[in-house]
Formats: structure tokens, C-alpha cells, sequence
């Protein structure tokens, strides 16, 4: 039996989902269809995921005629079903403002729902926010089965909760990407038995990112690379006051900062590294292809990240792979890719003098961080394989839908017994 999957996404393809490309590679591999949907269309599509865009189906931009029907239509055939979703899932929120983001995005999770009306198959988004939201209405008015893959900023940032404790409940598993957001969504929801959560850590394909040992380097200036969009949970302002810090211990370094602007924010970090007294130091280089990520980790001495919120991230481990130490901020699932001082350090994202002290330590002791980038490969080979890992997550589908197949079919025979 051929096993087919509608998979659910915010915007796809995209800059930074490159773990998703090579997710649905593998699980194709392993025998399952995927049949992709977008709430929203694409913007800067990186050439390496071009091949997505055409077997892609945008659900945005929504005619309101269709909204309208798609509305209509679920009044008269399920109301109490979508008058239950209209009244409690704006009450199921975590956070300022989450209940009347929960009802925007219920208009569109309707006309979905509409649009895929006549499937059966199983719905697997990815997020916990607008395509797990999305899953559930669906599962509420079609009755179809869904999971979803919950990153780690959309289980502890509150104004990401939205709606999540019904999310968790109605999905028939959720997908975890660390202990850390396992145990997060298992407080959630303590009711609900241990399986019903499963660990899947995201990955890299070792094969793309080949180690290299770092070099002893006697040229002058230190390079360092933070790859983050300029969301303000990102945390640039970390990095550029550490910048500040570095340079005052006459430390000889050039940061490059890879990723997209967002609402402006490139102004206002721009404006900070020169008042900081690091503008000469601080390049901000905008959007770059996963294509060019190699060469820049392969050219660099160091990789940094302050965020205050993260799952676990893709750069991180595909640094770690390369041989590039890393320094992380000391926030929620990191320390499961990152132990502190073995094979890379974490500092707290609100103390820069921290992330100075351990930058400046790297960067003046590179036998160190040469050990604990060795360290770090083993790390990323034993943990972090996308290969090895989506297999498993391909395995997870084929048995827990096989066994919900066997049950409605078991179910349905029983009920033509019984007639």
C-alpha cells in the first residue's frame, strides 16, 4: 500500500528550511508521496529548492468568493463542528494577543479545509502555529487524521502558543525535535499517554557538509559568522555588544551577519555596531543561498548565535559538522547539541561579556577548539544525521498509520457484523 501524506507549511520553499527540503527527500525515498501545501506562496526562493515550487499548492492569496463558500459550506454540513473551533480555540492561548491571532488564522484553516474536502489522506504540518492550527480544523470538519513537528520557538515563546494544548490533544502524534520540547509539550498536555509524543531531531546531510580540521592561522583578522534572520528574538544585539567587548581586548576580527532583514531591523543594527565603535568590523550581508553556507563556515574561525528563543538550529549543527567552533546562547534544547566547554560553548544570551569571554577564549586557544570541534562531528554523525533520522520519522508514519488503518478496518467490519 502506497502511503500518502499532505504535508502543511507557513510558507514553502524558503531560506532556512533547507532540513525540510532533505526531510521530504528521504521520506520519498523510503516509499511515501508527499503532496505539499503552502498557506502562503513563496518569496526568495533559493535556487537549491527551486524543484518545490512547481509541485507546490499555495492556499493564499484566498478569493473571498471561495472563503465565503468554503464557510457556508461547513455551516450547513458540520455547524456544531466549526462553532465548537470558533468558540474555544481562541480560549486555548498562551500568550497576549494569541486568541484573536488563533480566529485570523481560522479563516483560512476553513477554506483549506474546503479545498481538500474530498481527502482522506493523513496531514502532517510543520510548526506548531499556523500549519498545525491548519491540521486541526481539518481534522475537526474532515475527520482526517494529523501530526505535526513542533519546533522548539513555537512550544516555549508564548506568542507562538496559539491554541497549542488543542493542537497537542487532536493530533494523533506530535513530533518533537529535543527532549527539551518534549517535556515542554508533555507538561502541556499531562494527560496524554508518553507515545504520544516522539523525539525526531531534526538533521543535516553529513555528506553536503565534509569536516575539515580548523587551522592554525597566523592572518590577521579573525573571521566570525552569525547566520540568523534579523528577527528581533535573534538577538543581534548580544553579538554586536560582545563585538564591542572583543574588540576592546584588542582582539583583530571581521563578523559577517547572513540573513534576511525583517521589518527594518538591518537600520537599526546598523546603527548599534556604530555607536558600539564596531561599524568597520560588523558586515550584514543579507539573504544567502544555503548553496553559498559552506564557504562561508569552511572560511570562518568561529560561528556565534544569541538568540532568546530557538529550537535547535540547522546552522549550528552544520557548523559543528564542518569542524567551525560554536558558541550558542544557553536557552532551552541547545545543550543537547551543544554541552557546554565539550565540544563548543553556550553563554547567557543577556550577558555579552559572557559571549565576549568565550569568543575571545576559541579564538586565543585553537588546539582547544580544535579538540572540540573533532568532538562536536562525532556529535552531529551520532545524533544529527538527516538520513538516519528521517528514515526513522518515515518509519514512525508507515507503522502508526498502519495501525490506524487496521483499526477503522477493524472497526467498519464490526459494524457491518453488527447490521
Amino acid at each position: 500500500m502506497i502511503l500518502r501524506l499532505i504535508y502543511i507549511l507557513d510558507r514553502f520553499p524558503s531560506y532556512t528550511l533547507n532540513f525540510i527540503y532533505n526531510e521530504i527527500d528521504v521520506l520519498e525515498r523510503e516509499g511515501l508521496v508527499i503532496d505539499i501545501y503552502s498557506l502562503r506562496p513563496a518569496q526568495n526562493c533559493p535556487e537549491e529548492a527551486s524543484r518545490f515550487l512547481p509541485r507546490t499548492t499555495n492556499v493564499r492569496p484566498a478569493p473571498a468568493g471561495a472563503v465565503l463558500r468554503a464557510w457556508i459550506h461547513y455551516l450547513r454540513r458540520r455547524p456544531r463542528a466549526l462553532l465548537a473551533l470558533l468558540f474555544q480555540l481562541p480560549l486555548d492561548n498562551h500568550g497576549p494577543g494569541t486568541g484573536l491571532r488563533a480566529l485570523a488564522h481560522l479563516a483560512v484553516a476553513v477554506y483549506f479545509a474546503w479545498l481538500v474536502r474530498d481527502r482522506r489522506e493523513h496531514l502532517h504540518a510543520h510548526f506548531a502555529a499556523k500549519s498545525a492550527l491548519t491540521a486541526l480544523v481539518v481534522s475537526r470538519l474532515n475527520g482526517n487524521s494529523y501530526s505535526f513537528t513542533a519546533h522548539g520557538s513555537s512550544t516555549v515563546f508564548p506568542p507562538k502558543r496559539i491554541s497549542l494544548a488543542s493542537k497537542i490533544r487532536g493530533a494523533d502524534f506530535v513530533v518533537a525535535v529535543s527532549e527539551y520540547n518534549r517535556s515542554t509539550i508533555a507538561t502541556l498536555c499531562p494527560e496524554l499517554p508518553g507515545e504520544h509524543i516522539v523525539v525526531n531531531r531534526s538533521g543535516i546531510r553529513l555528506e553536503q557538509f565534509p569536516f575539515r580540521k580548523p587551522a592554525d592561522r597566523s592572518d590577521a583578522p579573525f573571521r566570525l559568522i552569525c547566520i540568523a534572520s534579523l528577527h528581533s528574538y535573534k538577538n543581534h544585539e548580544t553579538v554586536i555588544e560582545a563585538c564591542r567587548l572583543l574588540a576592546e581586548r584588542e582582539l583583530d576580527f571581521r563578523l559577517d551577519c547572513l540573513g534576511g532583514d525583517v521589518s527594518g531591523r538591518r537600520d537599526k543594527l546598523v546603527g548599534l555596531a556604530s555607536q558600539s565603535g564596531v561599524a568597520d568590523r560588523v558586515r550584514f550581508r543579507g539573504h544567502v543561498d544555503h548553496g553559498e553556507i559552506l564557504d562561508s563556515l569552511q572560511g570562518a574561525d568561529l560561528v556565534v548565535l544569541a538568540s532568546r528563543v530557538e529550537g535547535v538550529p540547522v546552522s549550528l549543527m552544520e557548523a559543528m559538522a564542518v569542524g567551525t567552533p560554536v558558541l550558542g546562547p544557553h536557552i532551552t534544547g541547545l545543550a543537547e547539541l551543544i554541552e557546554d566547554g565539550d565540544c563548543g560553548y553556550l553563554a547567557d544570551p543577556e550577558r555579552p561579556e559572557e559571549f565576549a569571554e568565550k569568543a575571545a577564549r576559541l579564538l586565543r586557544e585553537p588546539g582547544m577548539a580544535r579538540q572540540m570541534a573533532s568532538r562536536a562531528r562525532a556529535r552531529i554523525e551520532a545524533e544529527y544525521d538527516m538520513q538516519s533520522n528521517a528514515r526513522s520519522l518515515a518509519a514512525e508514519f508507515k507503522t502508526r498509520l498502519d495501525v490506524r488503518s487496521r483499526d477503522r478496518e477493524s472497526y467498519s467490519g464490526s459494524a457491518s457484523d453488527r447490521e
